[in-house]
């Protein structure tokens, strides 16, 4: 299994300044967040009381939901955000596109990468660095690289299983699935978690499959992230559909219906120890399944 912070998957750097000479700028005061996945980091190194502004998506932690809306995630107000009168804007490199207008009211910005696990870790310690709250950053990484550490001693030396992580799929027939390919965020998940991923073609970082792909792979576990929908033993018996596949067969059909499963910020880093759990149960566990 893959040792923490030691991959470099992306060639766009972590860290990217709009304005020019804003490097030496005074510490941020005001900032905005345009990603929910940003604005949960802000809040987890300590950065919270300085967000000034946030997307519409943003609804965690609970304080985020009393602040003032910028907009959608890729369509934020520039109206509204200039009116925040903020000194740091925050962004991913999904908003190649909004960066250059923001810019362009010479407000400084700084770019961070969640595209990894490894990449939300650096974005917290740049995040702290630049806010200057690197003592509480640190302490926050040093957390969860413990908790991946400890996903890794429980899968030390055991077989990996071949896991299938589905994000969507048609209701019933199963007529076509989106799953985690090499290369996402996902994917890292089931790697830190001490899974294989059944997909190995990384062309698509998630790719569409039919029912009669996923009997072709016929994974060992299959993790279904259903976020925000309510009933998740009735979206894991679904699944009896296709009584043929070996995690059907064994009961190794997992569904999580929580909304943080789309945002790839810390919390979502803390669910590797929950998929390790379910990979290499102990006994005692298994029994009860």
């Amino acid at each position: 299994m893959r040792r923490l912070l030691t991959r470099s998957v992306h060639v766009l750097p972590l860290v990217w300044l709009a304005c020019a000479g804003t490097a030496g700028a005074a510490t941020p005061q005001r900032i905005v967040s345009l990603a929910p996945s940003v604005t949960e980091v802000l809040f987890a190194v300590g950065l919270g009381p300085r967000v000034v502004g946030v997307t519409s998506y943003c609804r965690f932690p609970p304080a985020v939901l009393a602040l003032p809306k910028v907009g959608g995630y890729l369509t934020p107000s520039y109206e509204t955000l200039v009116a925040l009168h903020p000194d740091l804007v925050v962004t991913l490199p999904e908003h190649a596109d909004v960066e250059p207008r923001i810019a362009a009211l010479h407000i400084a910005q700084l770019r961070v990468d969640h595209r990894s696990i490894d990449g939300v870790l650096r974005s917290m310690t740049s995040l702290g660095r630049y806010g200057g709250v690197e003592a509480e950053a640190s302490r926050a990484v040093a957390a969860l690289r413990g908790e991946l550490n400890g996903t890794e001693r429980l899968s030390a030396g055991r077989v990996r299983p071949a896991v299938l992580l589905v994000l969507g799929r048609s209701a019933d027939d199963f007529r076509r699935l989106y799953a985690a390919g090499p290369g996402s965020f996902h994917d890292d998940l089931i790697s830190y978690s001490g899974g294989r991923n059944v997909l190995t073609s990384g062309a698509v970082a998630y790719p569409a499959l039919s029912a009669e792909g996923v009997l072709r792979l016929d994974p060992d576990v299959i993790v279904e992230l259903a976020g925000g929908k309510s009933d998740a033993p009735t979206l894991r018996k679904e699944w009896n559909a296709l009584p043929s596949l070996r995690a059907v067969r064994t009961g190794r059909v997992f569904v999580f219906t929580d909304e943080f499963l789309s945002v790839p910020g810390p919390r979502l880093v803390r669910f590797t120890a929950t998929l390790a759990r379910l990979l290499f149960p102990t006994p005692r566990e298994e029994a009860r399944r």
